[in-house]
C-alpha cells in the first residue's frame, strides 16, 4: 500500500510539469531535398531535422513537413561525409535543398547520428557520455553472417562480449567491461521487452533484419535507467519504415537454417508499419563425438510489428509488440550416458510476448513532454537430467513520464517512472517476488567554455533495497580538431535476486535460501580518447569497476549438489583497457581490436580473492571488409582469446 501511494506521488508530480498541450502551433512548410552522388548510389540517405527523419528514394528525392521558423537540415549515409544546412521555414510554402554527397575516406562520421540511449537525444559527438554506435553497415554485414541472431555483431563490439551461460543450449548473456551479464539492460527502441530472464528468447536469439544501428552505454547508468544497470546499456534501434521489403534466406554448417522477412509500407511522409518474422531449425550435432551435444536440436521463431507516426507539428507515436517461441533440447545423445550411468537430458522450452509505446510531444517553447509503456512477459519450462521440470515465469514493466528543457547551451530532461518485476518459480518459490518500484530522475547537458558537462541523479523506493539514489557525471572537451575526451564516472544498483548467470546455467531447483540478500552496488570509471593517427580513427578507452555485496552461489558443507546464494564480503574489482583502430581505403576497410582486462572477486565459500573466471586476459581481433556497393561484399575477420581462469576448474 505505501508502495502505491509512493507511486502515485511520483507520477503526479511528473504530470505537474506539463504544460497545456493546446498550445501547439499548426505553421508549417515543406523542405524539399534532392541528394547527388558522383556513383550513382541516390536511394537511402538519412535526411533529419529535429524528430522528423526521412529517406531518400530511388531518384535521391525525400520531404520533410518542418514548423515554421528556422530550422537545420541535415543528410547523412554511412561511407558518406555528412551535410547539413540551414533553413528558414515560411507557412505553406516549399524550400528545396540539393546536397552533392561526397565519400569519407575515413571510418565513418557518427557524429551526426541522434541517439536516444542518453536520454537527451543528442548527437553522438556532442554528448559527454561515451555512446558507441554501431552502424547500419556493420548491421548488415554481421547480418549476413548471423541472421539468426546478434550474439556475432555484439561479441564482435570493442568492451563487449557474448558469455555461454549454459553452452549445451547454446545460451548466453552480454558482458559489458567484463561485468556478467545479469547487471546488463537490454532495450527496443528504448523500451524494455526482453524482462528479466536472458534464456528466455532474447534479444540475442532474434533476427537483426530490421536493425538500424545499436547504442552502447558502457559502465554503470542505473541514473538513467534504474536497478539492474551496474553494467551498461544496448540499445536496439530498429529501421523506419520505408516501403522496402527484405527476404532472407541462409543455411550454415553443422544443419542449421535460417529464415527471416522484413516487410515495411508507408502511409504517406510520416506515418509507416513494419512486421518482422523469423525462425530457425537446427539439428543436434555432437562434433567430437563423446556422446554429447555440442549443438543443441532447435526450432525458434518470432514476429514483431511496428507502428510509427509523425505529425506535421513533431508529435509521434510509435507502437510495437512481439511474441517468440523456442524449444532447445541437449544432453546426452545415441544412447550415451552421464558419468552416473544414466542419460541426460537438458531442454528448455519458453514463449515470450510484449507490448510497449512511446508518444512525444513538442512543446511551445522548447522541449518535449515524453510517455513511455513497456509490458513483457516470458514463461519457462526447463530441464536438467533426470528430476521433475523447472517451471518458471518472468514480468516486467515500465510506465514512464519525461519532460525535456532545451536551449541553445543545455538540455535538461526530468521525469517520473513506476517499474514492475515479478518473478516465480514453481519447483522452488523462495525466490519469488513482485516488486513495484517507483522512481524520480534526471539529467542534464551544458554547454561550459572549452567542456560540455553531464550530470544525472536517480532516486528509486525499491520494495526491498529500500531508497536507492544513484548519480553519473560525465565531461567532454575536444582539445583538437578531430580528437576528444571523455571522462565519465556513476554508481549503480541491483536489488538481490536468484537470476544470476550461475544460477542460469543450473536452476533453482538445488538452491536453497541463505538468509536475507543485501543489494548490490557499484562504483565505474571510463576515460575514452577519440581521434585519427596515422591514417586511422582511433579509439582508446580505460576502465575499472567495483562491485560491493555480489550475490554468488556457494556450496553448502556436506550436502553434495546443494547450494545457497549469499553476498560476498569482498568487493568485486574489474579493469582495463580497449583500443580500436579503422584505415579505411578505397573499395573497403580494415578494423584492429585489442583488449586488456584483469579481475577479481572473493571464492564464495572461503572469501579469499580469485581471479575473475570466464575474463580473458587478453584479446586480439581484425576485420578486413571488402565492398563494391550494389555488386560484392566479401570480408576475413578472426579474434583471439588469451588465457583464462575457469569456475570450478578440476
Amino acid at each position: 500500500m505505501r508502495t502505491s501511494r509512493i507511486a502515485a506521488v511520483i507520477l503526479a508530480v511528473g504530470l505537474v510539469l506539463v504544460p497545456p498541450i493546446a498550445a501547439q502551433s499548426a505553421d508549417s512548410g515543406r523542405v524539399q531535398v534532392t541528394v547527388h552522388e558522383a556513383m550513382g548510389m541516390l536511394g537511402g540517405f538519412r535526411v533529419q531535422s529535429s524528430e522528423t527523419i526521412a529517406l531518400t528514394d530511388a531518384a535521391g528525392r525525400a520531404v520533410l513537413t518542418l514548423a515554421t521558423g528556422r530550422q537545420v537540415v541535415t543528410v547523412a549515409h554511412v561511407g558518406f561525409k555528412p551535410a547539413r544546412a540551414t533553413v528558414i521555414i515560411v507557412r505553406d510554402s516549399t524550400v528545396t535543398l540539393t546536397f552533392t554527397m561526397a565519400m569519407n575516406e575515413m571510418a565513418m562520421e557518427l557524429a551526426d547520428v541522434k541517439i536516444s540511449a542518453t536520454r537527451t537525444e543528442r548527437l553522438a559527438g556532442e554528448t559527454p557520455i561515451r555512446v558507441e554506435v554501431v552502424d547500419e553497415m556493420e548491421v548488415d554485414e554481421k547480418t549476413l553472417m548471423s541472421p539468426s541472431g546478434i550474439g556475432m555483431l555484439l561479441n564482435e563490439t570493442p568492451g563487449l562480449r557474448v558469455q555461454a551461460t549454459a553452452p549445451g543450449l547454446g545460451i548466453g548473456s552480454v558482458r559489458i567491461l567484463g561485468l556478467p551479464g545479469n547487471y546488463t539492460v537490454m532495450l527496443a527502441d528504448g523500451l524494455p521487452l526482453y524482462g528479466g530472464s536472458s534464456s528466455a528468447l532474447g534479444p540475442l536469439d532474434i533476427s537483426p533484419v530490421d536493425l538500424q544501428r545499436v547504442e552502447i552505454i558502457k559502465g554503470a547508468a542505473s541514473s538513467l535507467y534504474g536497478a539492474q544497470a551496474l553494467g551498461g546499456v544496448i540499445n536496439l534501434v530498429s529501421k523506419p519504415p520505408t516501403g522496402k521489403n527484405e527476404i532472407l534466406l541462409n543455411r550454415r554448417t553443422l544443419g542449421v537454417t535460417d529464415a527471416a522477412t522484413w516487410l515495411s509500407r508507408r502511409f504517406g511522409t510520416g506515418t509507416g508499419l513494419s512486421l518482422l518474422a523469423a525462425g530457425t531449425v537446427q539439428s543436434a550435432v555432437d562434433v567430437d563425438r563423446d556422446g554429447w551435444a555440442d549443438q543443441s536440436k532447435a526450432e525458434r521463431w518470432n514476429v514483431r510489428p511496428r507502428f510509427t507516426t509523425v505529425d506535421a507539428r513533431g508529435r509521434s507515436l510509435f507502437v510495437t509488440a512481439g511474441y517468440g517461441y523456442d524449444n532447445r533440447v541437449g544432453g546426452t545423445l545415441n544412447g550415451a550416458v552421464a558419468p552416473d550411468g544414466l542419460p541426460f537430458r537438458e531442454a528448455l522450452q519458453s514463449r515470450r510476448a510484449d507490448v510497449g509505446a512511446t508518444a512525444q510531444v513538442p512543446l511551445q517553447g522548447s522541449g518535449s513532454l515524453s510517455l513511455r509503456f513497456a509490458y513483457a512477459n516470458s514463461s519457462r519450462r526447463r530441464d536438467f537430467g533426470p528430476g521433475e521440470s523447472e517451471n518458471d515465469g518472468t514480468s516486467t514493466g515500465l510506465l514512464e513520464l519525461t519532460r525535456s528543457f532545451e536551449s541553445g547551451t543545455h538540455i535538461t530532461v526530468v521525469g517520473s517512472a513506476l517499474q514492475l518485476d515479478h518473478y516465480t518459480n514453481a519447483l522452488n518459490n523462495v525466490f519469488d517476488h513482485r516488486w513495484y518500484t517507483p522512481g524520480l530522475f534526471a539529467t542534464t547537458e551544458r554547454n561550459a567554455g572549452p567542456l560540455t558537462i553531464s550530470a544525472s541523479g536517480r532516486a528509486d523506493a525499491h520494495p526491498d533495497a529500500g531508497v536507492q539514489v544513484t548519480e553519473r557525471l560525465a565531461v567532454l572537451t575536444k582539445p583538437a580538431e578531430g580528437w576528444s575526451v571523455r571522462a565519465s564516472v556513476g554508481t549503480g544498483f541491483a536489488a538481490a535476486s536468484a537470476t544470476t548467470e550461475e544460477t542460469e546455467a543450473t536452476g533453482l531447483r538445488s538452491i536453497r535460501s541463505g538468509g536475507a540478500l543485501r543489494p548490490e552496488k557499484s562504483v565505474s570509471a571510463t576515460l575514452d580518447v577519440n581521434g585519427e593517427l596515422a591514417g586511422a580513427e582511433l579509439l582508446v578507452t580505460l576502465y575499472g569497476s567495483q562491485i560491493a555485496a555480489v550475490v554468488h552461489m556457494a556450496e553448502l558443507p556436506g550436502l553434495v549438489g546443494v547450494a545457497t546464494l549469499r553476498n560476498a564480503n569482498v568487493d568485486t574489482r574489474i579493469g582495463g583497457v580497449e583500443a580500436l583502430a579503422v584505415w579505411r581505403f578505397s573499395g573497403g576497410k580494415f578494423i584492429a581490436t585489442y583488449g586488456y582486462a584483469n579481475g577479481s572477486r572473493p571464492d564464495a565459500t572461503t572469501n579469499v580473492r580469485v581471479a575473475m573466471p570466464m575474463l580473458p586476459r587478453h584479446r586480439v581481433g581484425a576485420d578486413l571488409m571488402l565492398e563494391r556497393p550494389g555488386v560484392y561484399r566479401a570480408g576475413l575477420e578472426g579474434t583471439w582469446y588469451g588465457e583464462q581462469a575457469l569456475d570450478d576448474n578440476p
